[in-house]
This record gives structure tokens, C-alpha cells and sequence, in this order.
């Protein structure tokens, strides 16, 4: 049989009305997002929201009369999956109870529900076949051949011994599965002709499927049986699958068919406001084509309609629309602006002007908004900005950054198309834009604390007393970095850490990253432990690296102490050296360029400053690059613990005899760990291997070689 209400056939329903939706690739390494290196286009915009969580803030135009009912889904189902065994579940339970009121023998009752359900998995099988043959139909690739559409069900017979109505119904869902609709009406309706009494199980299901029938040869028709669904449904008729609801979505459908565009998103927003699962797709689609296709008419018509107006709007401000269509959002607000809205929703029409670069039409829209609303205050800042007004915009903006939504399905970055939930666009990017913009004026510590908050959650608050919670690491966090490891003097950092962060943070939870508090502590050690500070360092390294530090700076002290003899200080200096090739990045990398310790040093992100812009709202100033060369790592390489783990190997070898394997293992070590990033400076490494230890095995191989020999070990046999 037909699967009533099948999710997937009402978004493949959906989708006939419009273009298939676009596709997002999902492509890694997901990077952070980075406000410093914006240039004025990207950080002067506003950001795009969700069409889902727009369409939610527009009320429903009518309480729904009836609520949808959901298939429970499995991590190995679709939802067309889910609902052809949610209805053959359903089907089988009514008609066990059903007969066990008609049939008092227990065998005869077992025999006649076994054949009924070899037959309705058979249909079950054929509904899953056409849902995930549409599926697929739809979610081709152009110029692909198109799947071939399955084979009719077989020949199905149906069981002696049947209630009527499971009889009539059973047989007009096996000639619907026939692609003969005529005969499964007739079925459907010789049910419907039945006494009340001895239809109450599949009234609705009969009407509803007679609806489904008519869709494409009678929508009128269509329409009226998707009436008759909901009258029997108040009647008392059975209706355990939601199809009541359900059939309002077909009705809306129609609406759209026929260009009726603001009933429809009525009718789709009552879907939503029922609870329906498919309600959310449906609408997103129905408001792509209302945009895409509407006439000057109904365009006027939705102008007029407060929920097709609301439902447009934001569709506009949703990334669904793709960002080169800037006439299409032209023309709708052109309609807009012929009515007069509501104050409530004059921030989001200003918001969709101001994308589109209408911003003498946003300023009319928002002198309507409150005064106090969130995206009206962004707005105005973002006007300001335009006009170079930076002292005006910050106070609109920390006023933002105190009242925005903090819920993560609000919006999301303008550069991707789809329902996606990366990258969100909400108080913490005020925060952001704060730090960038008291960065360019030369206000370093209220930078730093404005990017911080930025990064972490309002527990994550630098004035927070807990250390424990957990930041979110694609958040600004390498803005933050830049400015505390290259802009602030190390003084600087030590007492704005000291004065957030006095005391060590304690053990985190093995697998859950540092919160703010910790990282910072970390990235001062780190800092001080470059300038030679260890003691000063040694308080600030997190638990899991204080016995790591702690042996890099014993073997370091051994090493460079002149009361040690030669060999033990060459020992020590040679386990210092492979220590910080191993572990120089925990050790001593920075967080930010050039080294790039927040992305564990497997990507390399650039030079902050060579990316900063030099012009525009969002300029770095001369004093702050100043500052940044000034604080560079030595060597200023990346990578460069491994320079600093070569000179190691380097100091050790001159503690070392020649013609040693030990110190042949040092020169040919420092000379690899640095010859594919500096080959002259390994060079002296090569020519000191050859020199004092050229009777050595790893000297003959470089004698041989004329250059280090390679000291990968060879695969295992």
C-alpha cells in the first residue's frame, strides 16, 4: 500500500515545486573563524540567520486544528523509511484488535493476520523502493542518467476473513502500488459507503489516500477529499497517523501549484506550528518559490499578508538565497516598502536592505524599529562604522553584545548556502568586533579582554573565578592569541593574566579542552619560557606538562652549568635538544604565527600581521605593528622550537669527542631536523659530520652522500 503521510513524499512533493537545493560540500580542516585579518566588505556586513529559526519567530496566522504525529527514526532510517513502518505497525496492531472482537478462534485469527502482514510488507517494500527511488531521482547529479523508476508491486491477493474496511483498504492500496488509481478509488470509496460503525479504523486513511490520488489530474478534487480527511477525523474516526494534519500541507501544496503564494505559507507556518517533521523543508522550499516565481500581484498580496510578509522576509536574510541575488531582494522590498509594517518587524527589513547595500532604505526601516532591539542596535553601529563614526559605533555594539540571542540556531557566516549550524554569528562576534576595533585604536588590554570574551561563553568571562569551562576552539581564539603573544608587552600579559587568572588552573577532564583561563596561563608560559624566564614559566604551565617542563629546564640547567663536567653536559644538552624536537610545540610554540600550537601545528594559517588590513574600519596602526615585530619568536621561522632544538644538538656536540657515534648522531640529528626549512644553515651540520666524524658510520654515509644521511629507520621486515 501507500505509505500515508510519508514525510519523504511531501518533501519530494515539495521539491517538484522547486529547485533541488543547492549542495554543500563538506570539506575540512574546519579553521577558526578570525575577525583581524576581515577586510571592511566581510567586516561591515551583518551576518545571515537560519531560515528555521526565522520562520519560527513569525507567528502562526491560526492555531493548528489538528497535530502531526512522527515516525520514530533510527540512526539506519530516512524518514520515509521510518514512516512505512511506523503505518505497517499501526496497520497491524488495529487490525489485530479488531480481530479479536470478530474472529473468537485463536488459530483462524493468527492465519489470517500472518497472510495479511506477508502482504502489506510486500507493499511496505514497494513504498520504500518509490521514496528512496525519489529521493535519489532528486538528489542526482545533472546530466547523470536518471535511476529507473521501480516496477509496479506484484500481484498481490487479499486474505479471506478480513474485517470489511481492512479488506476494501488492503485492496485499494494494492492496485494504488499498481499504478491503478482508478480501481483503488473505487475500493476506497466502497469502504466509505460502509455503515459508520464498521468503518472507524480506515476512514481517514481511505479518504486521505483518495486525496493523494488526485493531486496531479484534479487538484480540486484532491482538495476536497483532503477535507473530508479533517471532518472525519472530528468525527471520531481513527487517526493515529496524523493524517488530518498532514493533509493541510497538501492543501497548501496545491496553493503553490497554483501561484495562491500567501495561503500557502500560511498554511505551511500552521504545518510547522503542528509539529510535523517535514514542515520545516516544505517551508523552506515554499518560501524559495514564492521568491523565485511571484508576480507583481502576489507580491503585493504577500506584502499584505502579515505571515507571507514575515515568512519572505526571512528568506531574504537566509543564507537559503544565494548572496548574487541582490534584485530579487530588490523587488521584494520595494513591495515591502509600500505598506506600512509593523514596528516589530522593521529591524528585520532593515537588516535585509542593508545586505543588499540599500542603506538609505534601512535607515527609513530602522528609524520605525525599537530603539533597544539587538539587530536594529547592530545596525545602527554598522552605519556608523560606514561612516567612519568608531566612537559612536562601540556603545551600540557592547549594547549588542550584552542583549543578543545566545542560541545557536540563530545565524550563521555569510559565505555558505544551506541550513548549517558552523560559525555562529551572534554576541560573541560583537565582542569580536569590539576587540578589533579597540585594537586599530590603540586600546591593547581592552582588546585582548573584548577578543577573549569572544572566544568562550558567558562563563568563559576573563573576570570569572572558573577556570574549568570549556571555550569553543573555532571562535577567535587566534585573534586573542596574536594580541597577548606579539601586541602586548610580556609585562603586559603577565599582569593582565595575574590579574584574571591568579591562581592554577586544576586538572581538566581527560579529552575536554582548556578553558580560557587555563589556555592563556598556558600561552604566557610559553612566552616566558622564550625569553629564558623558566622559573617565572614553570607557574603557568597546565598539570599534564609540569614534569615535561620540568625536565627540559633540569637538562637544560645541567647542561649549561660550568660545574658540571663536559660529558654530563653534553648528555644533558643532547636530551634537551631531542626533548624540544619531540616536544617543542607544547613547550615552547607559539599559539599563533608561526608556529600555530592552536592548530596543534598541523596548519599553517599565515602572518597575522602581513594579513592584517592596512586600511578601512578594521586597519591594523602602525604602533601595533610595531609592537608584533618586536615580539617575534627567535629564529622567526616556522617551526622554529626545531632551530632552537638543532642549536641544542649543536652545543652538545661540541661537549662530545670526534669520531664518535654519539656525536655523529648529534650533528646528523640537528642537521635533519632543520635541513628542509633552512639547507645552508644545516650545511654546517653536514660539514662538521664530515670533518670530526668521518670514520664514523653516519659520517662514511655522508661522505658517500654528500649531504646528511637520512635517519628514518627502515620499514620493518
Amino acid at each position: 500500500m501507500s505509505t500515508p503521510r510519508s514525510l519523504v513524499s511531501a518533501l519530494i512533493g515539495a521539491l517538484t515545486l522547486a529547485a533541488p537545493l543547492q549542495s554543500v560540500n563538506a570539506c575540512g580542516p574546519f579553521l577558526p573563524s578570525r575577525i583581524l585579518i576581515e577586510k571592511d566588505s566581510a567586516f561591515l556586513a551583518l551576518p545571515y540567520s537560519t531560515f528555521a529559526y526565522e520562520a519560527r519567530r513569525v507567528p502562526a496566522p491560526y492555531p493548528p486544528s489538528f497535530h502531526a504525529v512522527a515516525p520514530p527514526v533510527s540512526d539506519s532510517d530516512t524518514l520515509g523509511s521510518a514512516q512505512a513502518k511506523q503505518t505497517e505497525a499501526i496497520d497491524l496492531d488495529e487490525l489485530g484488535k479488531a480481530l479479536e472482537i470478530m474472529q473468537p478462534d485463536p488459530v483462524q485469527r493468527q492465519k489470517i493476520l500472518a497472510e495479511y502482514t506477508a502482504v502489506r510488507q510486500a507493499l511496505t517494500v514497494h513504498a520504500q523502493q518509490m521514496v528512496a527511488w525519489k529521493e535519489q531521482l532528486w538528489s542526482g547529479i545533472p546530466d547523470e542518467k536518471p535511476p529507473s523508476q521501480p516496477a509496479p508491486a506484484p500481484t498481490l491477493a487479499v486474505p479471506e476473513g478480513l474485517p470489511g474496511e481492512f479488506a476494501d483498504y488492503l485492496r485499494g492500496a494494492i492496485a494504488y502500488r499498481q499504478n491503478q488509481p482508478e480501481a483503488a478509488r473505487q475500493a476506497w470509496q466502497a469502504l466509505l459507503q460502509r455503515p459508520a460503525d464498521q468503518r472507524r479504523n480506515r476512514s481517514t486513511w481511505a479518504a486521505y489516500m483518495i486525496g493523494r490520488s488526485y493531486l496531479t489530474e484534479n487538484p480540486a478534487e484532491a482538495r476536497r477529499w483532503f477535507q473530508q480527511t479533517r471532518e472525519l477525523t472530528k468525527e471520531g474516526h481513527a487517526d493515529r497517523l496524523g493524517l488530518a494534519a498532514a493533509s493541510l500541507s497538501w492543501d497548501a501544496q496545491i496553493d503553490l501549484q497554483q501561484e495562491q503564494y500567501a495561503p500557502a505559507l500560511e498554511a505551511f507556518r500552521a504545518q510547522l506550528e503542528a509539529g510535523d517533521p517535514s514542515a520545516p523543508t516544505s517551508l523552506l522550499l515554499a518560501a524559495r518559490r514564492t521568491v523565485g516565481k511571484a508576480n507583481p500581484e502576489a507580491r503585493a498580496a504577500c506584502a499584505k499578508n502579515p505571515t507571507a510578509r514575515r515568512l519572505v522576509t526571512a528568506y531574504l536574510l537566509s543564507a537559503s538565497l544565494l548572496k548574487d541575488s541582490p534584485d530579487t531582494n530588490s523587488v521584494w522590498l520595494d513591495s515591502f516598502n509600500a505598506i506600512d509594517a509593523p514596528v516589530e518587524e522593521a529591524d528585520r527589513l532593515a537588516w535585509a536592505a542593508y545586505q543588499i547595500g540599500h542603506f538609505d532604505l534601512a535607515r527609513s526601516w530602522l528609524a520605525k524599529a525599537p530603539a533597544q532591539a539587538p539587530i536594529a542596535q547592530w545596525l545602527r553601529a554598522k552605519l556608523l562604522l560606514r561612516d567612519g563614526k568608531v566612537t559612536e559605533a562601540l556603545p551600540l555594539i557592547a549594547e549588542v553584545a550584552i542583549h543578543f540571542p545566545r542560541d545557536r540556531g540563530f545565524v550563521i557566516s555569510g559565505d555558505n548556502v544551506g541550513e548549517l549550524d558552523d560559525d555562529i554569528f551572534d554576541a560573541r562576534r560583537a565582542h569580536a568586533e569590539i576587540g578589533a576595533l579597540q585594537l586599530g585604536r590603540g586600546e591593547y588590554i581592552a582588546a585582548l579582554d573584548a577578543l577573549l570574551q569572544s572566544v568562550g561563553g558567558a562563563d568563559d568571562h576573563p573576570g570569572s573565578s572558573d577556570n574549568t569551562d570549556y571555550m569553543d576552539p573555532d571562535r577567535h581564539w587566534p585573534d586573542a592569541a596574536y594580541v597577548a603573544e606579539q601586541v602586548l608587552a610580556l609585562s603586559e600579559l603577565k599582569a593582565f593574566v595575574d590579574q584574571r587568572w591568579p591562581n592554577l588552573v586544576p586538572p581538566l577532564a581527560e579529552g575536554k579542552p582548556l578553558g580560557v583561563g587555563a589556555k592563556m596561563r598556558y600561552l604566557l608560559a610559553r612566552r616566558l619560557a622564550r625569553q629564558g624566564m623558566l622559573d617565572a614559566a614553570s607557574l603557568y604551565y597546565p598539570a599534564d606538562q609540569q614534569d615535561n617542563f620540568h625536565r627540559y629546564t633540569e637538562a637544560l640547567r645541567r647542561g649549561n652549568s660550568p660545574n658540571i663536567p663536559g660529558p654530563q653536559r653534553a648528555e644533558a644538552l643532547w636530551a634537551a635538544a631531542q626533548q624540544v624536537r619531540e616536544q617543542g610545540l607544547q613547550l615552547l610554540g607559539t599559539e599563533s604565527d608561526p608556529d600555530w600550537a592552536s592548530e596543534d601545528g598541523s596548519f599553517d594559517l599565515g602572518t597575522t600581521t602581513a594579513d592584517r588590513p592596512k586600511e578601512g574600519v578594521n586597519r591594523a596602526a602602525p604602533d601595533e605593528l610595531r609592537r608584533a615585530a618586536s615580539n617575534r619568536p627567535t629564529p622567526d621561522r616556522r617551526f622554529h622550537y626545531r632551530f632552537r632544538a638543532a642549536d641544542l644538538a649543536w652545543k652538545a656536540a661540541q661537549l662530545m669527542p670526534d669520531q664518535s657515534d654519539q656525536t655523529a648522531l648529534a650533528l646528523a640529528s640537528g642537521g635533519n631536523w632543520i635541513k628542509n626549512h633552512d639547507p645552508k644553515g644545516a650545511d654546517r651540520f653536514y660539514k662538521a659530520l664530515v670533518q670530526r666524524c668521518g670514520k664514523t658510520r653516519l659520517g662514511k654515509q655522508a661522505s658517500a652522500k654528500h649531504w646528511l644521511p637520512d635517519l628514518t629507520p627502515p620499514p620493518a621486515k
